[in-house]
């Protein structure tokens, strides 16, 4: 009778910690998933930091921090790493040129930036005020090393008018996408939540 009383209680409490675990796995799956792949949450992660710049916050879970980036002209989105991750506002300064050289015939080099915070010296070829984008890049004769950086503007910025094409802008924003160059257009390289000056 005993034994059957503490194999009740062992399997009761096996099942309670197993629960208990099921569940925390749960949260740190969502927030994880949540943030690197919809750019939603944390949900379950405690803020334990503001920082005076525009409103970046950090956040600590079990076994990972985020930080949500919101100057209030840099940098604007979230990072996802362990407890030691770096509150980092320093971009990944480069020129278009020498995208355009590193990604020619090497969509591998692309990998490098996904996700990065980067600052791009280059030229103003399109102004598309109505969506608020601009186009910069490198284009050669023939196309081999051409590469196109297209551009989404945070709406806060409404300057784009005075903007001129074939001068030398800098912007500076998180690599979001790349396309490799078809018959009809260049490789492409996106950047969201991108500030711009000329």
């Amino acid at each position: 009778m005993e034994k059957n009383k503490n194999v009740k209680r062992a399997k009761l409490i096996i099942n309670i910690v197993c629960s208990i675990i099921v569940v925390l796995v749960l949260m740190v799956g969502i927030d994880v998933i949540g943030v690197t792949r919809y750019n939603v949450g944390p949900f379950f992660a405690i803020p334990t930091k503001t920082y005076k710049d525009g409103g970046t916050k950090e956040y600590v879970g079990l076994g990972y921090k985020v930080i949500k980036y919101n100057q209030l002209q840099g940098r604007r989105d979230k990072e996802l790493g362990t407890w030691g991750l770096k509150y980092d506002i320093e971009p990944i300064t480069v020129k278009d040129v020498d995208l355009a050289l590193e990604f020619a015939d090497n969509a591998e080099a692309y990998k490098k930036y996904d996700g990065e915070f980067v600052r791009i010296i280059g030229t103003l070829l399109k102004v598309d005020q109505k969506n608020n984008k601009i186009t910069m890049g490198y284009l050669d004769e023939g196309g081999k090393y051409s590469l196109e950086i297209n551009c989404k503007i945070v709406k806060e910025q409404t300057n784009l008018d005075t903007f001129e094409k074939g001068k030398e802008i800098t912007i500076i924003g998180v690599v979001k996408d790349y396309k490799v160059k078809s018959k009809n257009k260049p490789n492409s390289l996106y950047i969201k939540n991108c500030f711009a000056e000329q």
